[in-house]
């Protein structure tokens, strides 16, 4: 039988979750998922391309010049 005494119903129930949590059972490792760097590898591919495309077009400007307006 259980009596209800008002300081301690909640110490009571605490200490009884935690003890339910079963300490001797096996635990599952867990793997920090990797941090996503996403944005790192956008910009960085985004300067290389950019660089690219200004390499062919000042190539592109020595084999045929033209005049802009």
């Amino acid at each position: 039988m259980t009596y209800f005494i008002a300081g301690n119903t909640a110490v009571e129930n605490a200490r009884n979750l935690a003890q339910s949590a079963l300490p001797t059972a096996p635990q599952q490792p867990y793997d920090e998922p990797a941090p996503r760097r996403t944005r790192t590898v956008r910009t960085r591919l985004s300067a290389v391309l950019r660089t690219a495309a200004e390499r062919e077009l000042r190539l592109a400007n020595r084999i045929d010049p033209t005049p802009t307006c």
